[in-house]
C-alpha cells in the first residue's frame, strides 16, 4: 500500500505480521500506518514495524506509533519498532519514547 510518501509491505513473520515501511510518517501519511496496523492486527496480535526505511518522522509519526503501541496492547499481543535510522532514533530517544516502545536494532548479516 502506498500514498506516494510512504509504502508499507505487509509481511507474514512467524506468528505475527511484518509491516516494512519506506518513506516519511508525517501528517499526510499517519492514516495510512493507522490503517495497515489496524488490518495487521486484524489476523495477529504480534506486530513488527521495519523503520529501516523511514526517511522522516515528525509529531503526528510518533502518535501513530503509541496508538500502535496501544492497540497491539489491547489485542493481548506486543509491538517492536525494528532498525530505526539513527534520525528515527534519535527522534524517539528525545521524546523518551525508548523507554515506552520496544525498539530493536537490525539484525547482524550473517
Amino acid at each position: 500500500m502506498t500514498d506516494g510518501r510512504l509504502t508499507i509491505d505487509a509481511q507474514p513473520a512467524g506468528g505475527g505480521t511484518l509491516l516494512v515501511l519506506e518513506g516519511e510518517v508525517d501528517p499526510h501519511t499517519t492514516e495510512q500506518l493507522d490503517h495497515a496496523v489496524d488490518g495487521a492486527l486484524a489476523s495477529a496480535t504480534e506486530l513488527v514495524l521495519e523503520l529501516s526505511g523511514v526517511t522522516f518522522i515528525d509529531s503526528a509519526g510518533l502518535r501513530s506509533l503509541i496508538r500502535a503501541q496501544r492497540r497491539a496492547e489491547e489485542a493481548g499481543g506486543s509491538l517492536v519498532l525494528r532498525a530505526p535510522r539513527p534520525s528515527t532514533r534519535r527522534v524517539l530517544e528525545i521524546t523518551g519514547l525508548t523507554d515506552e516502545l520496544h525498539v530493536e536494532p537490525a539484525a547482524d548479516p550473517a
